[in-house]
């Protein structure tokens, strides 16, 4: 399943990046094409200006005498030699087409840097056809030359312009390649990343994942046991139909014992599965800490004398704390039977509360086996136990502790646990008031 959502999480980012990279793409080749098409309204007016000053010029040298021929215009006008070529100049190639007002080609004009081309005719038959569809602009191809034409009307004459754009739909044709090319390019390059994007986003849900089906397992095997000495010690009661109930308490005595397992795992696991959805609220009060930790004492006292331990406390007079007091004594009722079913006999359970600045600690030790490192982080996982036979004759599920660590995490507190090679296991709960 986990693997799964990885590839649909990383379809998911490479969908969006290639939708994002084509936007990108279209959005520049759009802006180019606009301003392709903004350099070529230019260009149709340059054509007109430059069309408009030949014809202006054409009709005052038809009214001028003819200098002589040794008379160099340049040298009594000398900005006229230079003011001439400019004004044919152009940033674009056009092709002006005149008509008359009976539609025929009247005149065939071209920028000053355009050949003369060999098509001429075919140019004046498309500025005919074009004026005949009252079409104001368009695009045309004549003889492998893209343009783009304008027509404009005055006075009773319709002029077509033709605006060479093969070299600009030949680069607007390249840049599209290479975008295309850039695009491919990035999203090959953020295809890994991806990939490891997706790893990370599905890192904490395979944990969960993983932790869910190992809480299942363990759940089951952990039930397993009791329901199966339960239906044993039925199995025996009905095999013997006529005895009394008092004949067989012994049997009635090991089912009891059994429920009363199955219900503390059930209450256990019911408890963590509030704290994982945050359905437990926490009863905020001031109280005696010390008070509380010496009560949970007592009551363990008669656990640690039968296990052959002596219990030794040295509790701070009385310390005041705000929190949940419930739930801070059952976090150390905790880790105090913790450390009773896990002492070697004989040894001493130590108890200790006191505050240094402003801070509550709480630690319990014990002498018991020694703990790795490697194994000390597991601890407060749920139905984590260090005998890996899950047979312990100390009792328990594994779950105390995480629910022990899910009390100091209620309380913005730390649960740590540190074990020497001499066998001292220590935990310690720290929290602020």
């Amino acid at each position: 399943m986990i693997k799964k959502l990885r590839i649909r999480i990383t379809a998911v980012i490479m969908a969006g990046l290639t939708l994002l990279i084509a936007a990108v793409v279209i959005g520049i080749y759009i802006f180019m094409q606009r301003s392709e098409t903004e350099e070529t309204d230019k260009a149709v007016d340059s054509a007109l200006s430059a069309v408009t000053r030949e014809e202006m010029e054409k009709r005052g040298d038809d009214k001028k005498p003819e200098p002589p021929e040794d008379d160099d215009p340049s040298k009594r006008n000398p900005s006229a030699n230079n003011r001439q070529p400019a004004k044919r100049q152009a940033s674009r190639n056009w092709i002006s087409v005149l008509l008359s007002s009976d539609g025929t080609v009247k005149e065939i004009a071209y920028s000053s840097s355009y050949n003369k081309p060999d098509n001429e005719d075919e140019i004046g038959e498309a500025a005919e056809s074009i004026a005949a569809q009252n079409s104001e602009n368009g695009y045309i191809r004549l003889s492998d030359v893209s343009y783009r034409y304008f027509i404009k009307k005055s006075g009773g004459r319709t002029r077509v312009i033709f605006i060479d754009r093969t070299n600009q739909t030949e680069t607007m044709g390249r840049l599209l390649i290479v975008l295309i090319f850039v695009g491919i390019g990035a999203l090959v390059i953020l295809f890994p990343i991806s990939v490891l994007v997706s790893g990370w986003i599905v890192r904490p849900i395979s944990r969960a994942w993983s932790s869910q089906k190992e809480f299942f397992a363990n759940a089951s095997h952990e039930l397993k046991t009791p329901l199966t000495v339960i239906s044993a010690n039925i199995d025996v009661i009905t095999s013997e139909p006529d005895k009394t109930v008092a004949e067989e308490e012994k049997w009635f005595e090991y089912i009891r014992s059994e429920t009363g397992k199955m219900s503390k795992l059930i209450n256990q696991m019911l408890y963590l599965s509030k704290d994982d959805r945050e359905e437990t609220k926490l009863l905020m009060s001031e109280f005696n800490v010390s008070e509380a930790i010496e009560g949970v004492c007592l009551a363990t006292e008669a656990l640690a004398f039968e296990k052959g331990h002596n219990l030794v406390t040295e509790i701070g007079s009385d310390i005041s704390c705000t929190g949940d007091k419930e739930m801070i004594e059952r976090l150390a009722n905790i880790l105090i039977d913790n450390a009773i079913r896990h002492s070697v006999g004989g040894e001493e359970v130590k108890v200790k509360l006191h505050r240094r600045k402003n801070r509550n600690i709480l630690a319990v030790t014990n002498k018991g086996e020694y703990i790795p490192p490697e194994e000390l982080s597991r601890l407060f996982d749920r139905f984590y136990r260090t005998d890996k036979s899950r047979t312990s004759s100390t009792g328990g599920f594994g779950l105390g502790l995480s629910i022990a660590k899910a009390i100091a995490d209620k309380h913005k507190g730390t649960l740590t646990a540190a074990s020497s090679p001499d066998g001292l296991t220590t935990f310690t709960f720290t929290w602020r008031d």
